[in-house]
């Protein structure tokens, strides 16, 4: 097929959007299209244009090829070249396209998903970073496997579920899609151009159809403020330090001479205390639980005096591995070991802990590390910030206290 009749097929494509989904008509009208000889697969991007190869387009049905033309224009609006960073590239490829996919098989009047593309419905409402890291865990594990192993996980992988989806990893190089892009020396004028067209698109997803709640998770993504934990615990033990309790026990002297004896402002101790809750059944590895104390024990460095005790739990609070450590003995990180274990997770145990204890006070701090796969029927104790994993588990923890997401 030459280049004119492939040039009808993509104009019959944009009016397809036109009509079906205009978020997309404005990147197709957009977003640059070349024909080239393309190194992997047979649409390409490096985050500006798209590069079409139609010798390997000649693989594909007309559906199929409006689907690739529109998984690629989501790449785009996703920006995902530019969020690849430093992630290896076969890696970073497939964590995008399970992300795409997920969004377009809510789409309708989209054409026709390729077979040879992947489709996993486990890994819904999750952002592209936090797909890649779970890839990356898979496939370290995969690599401790023998190959007999490998081989069987692979078949198990491939088999379609009662939906009939493919739940699958078998990812080679044909679909490379996404090219590996500098930041740095792209032209800041024609950045500026590009981010003003998605903002376009992306405010005409988020008004025009349920279709698009897929896209929700990338799009918050894409615009929350890149705010470190660092700087969150700090924020949130500063103002912890420096807040005022209204107390009788030293009344205010502006009003004693009126005969009026009103509450006074005490000032928070200098002496910093904080309780983490360090879920071990959750994926939280343990290099990450020393990133993670190793942030605390920064942070905590920045005050005068502070005190610090890990509690573990899963179903209960593992006392004989509880951590302290404080101002004048510092965390070790290289005795640090904390078991993990199968088992489910209770975080009532921990509140049943503390108040049997007696060892925290309202005015501490408690941090609660975890995937959030929890439920709370205790009280709580004392000020309490939930630090969680799982993206999907964020909003359920919000009327019990400030929450964060976890991730190094």
């Amino acid at each position: 097929m030459d280049n004119t009749s492939y040039d009808e097929i993509f104009q019959k494509i944009r009016i397809n959007f036109l009509f079906n989904h205009p978020f997309l008509s404005v990147l197709a009208l957009s977003i640059p299209t070349i024909y080239a000889q393309n190194k992997f697969s047979a649409f390409q991007t490096n985050g500006m244009h798209i590069s079409v190869d139609l010798e390997k387009l000649s693989l594909y049905s007309a559906q199929e090829i409006t689907y690739l033309y529109a998984h690629t224009l989501l790449h785009i609006v996703l920006k995902h070249p530019y969020r690849q960073k430093t992630r290896e590239k076969k890696l970073w490829n497939q964590a995008c396209d399970l992300v795409v996919n997920l969004i377009m098989s809510k789409f309708s009047n989209i054409g026709e998903m390729p077979k040879d593309e992947i489709l996993d419905l486990d890994l819904e409402n999750k952002c592209v970073e936090e797909v890649y890291e779970i890839l990356y865990k898979e496939q370290e594990e995969d690599s401790e496997s023998s190959t007999k192993e490998k081989k069987e996980d692979e078949e198990i992988k491939t088999k379609a579920n009662e939906k009939g989806k493919l739940k699958s990893y078998i990812y080679d190089e044909s679909k490379l899609d996404i090219e590996e892009v500098n930041d740095d020396k792209t032209n800041q004028g024609d950045r500026e151009k590009l981010d003003g067209i998605i903002i376009q698109a992306l405010s005409i997803a988020k008004k025009s159809s349920k279709e698009y709640i897929g896209l929700q998770v990338e799009i918050d993504t894409l615009i929350k403020p890149e705010i470190s934990l660092q700087d969150s615990l700090k924020e949130y033990l500063i103002a912890s330090l420096f807040e005022k309790t209204s107390t009788y026990n030293r009344p205010n002297r502006r009003f004693i001479h009126s005969g009026l004896y009103l509450p006074g402002n005490k000032k928070s101790d200098e002496l910093i205390e904080v309780y983490i809750a360090l879920d071990s059944s959750s994926s939280v590895s343990l290099d990450e639980y020393k990133k993670f104390l190793g942030v605390v024990k920064d942070v905590c460095d920045g005050f005068y005096e502070y005190k610090v005790v890990v509690l573990p739990f899963d179903l209960k609070v593992k006392e004989e591995h509880i951590i302290k450590f404080d101002s004048f003995n510092p965390l070790n990180q290289e005795e640090l070991f904390i078991p993990k274990s199968d088992g489910g997770t209770d975080f009532d145990e921990v509140l049943r802990y503390l108040k049997k204890s007696s060892e925290i006070r309202s005015e501490n701090l408690l941090m609660v590390l975890s995937d959030g796969e929890f439920d709370i029927n205790e009280s709580l104790v004392s000020n309490t910030i939930f630090i969680i994993s799982d993206r999907k588990n964020l909003k359920r923890f919000e009327s019990y206290g400030r929450v964060i997401q976890f991730n190094l």
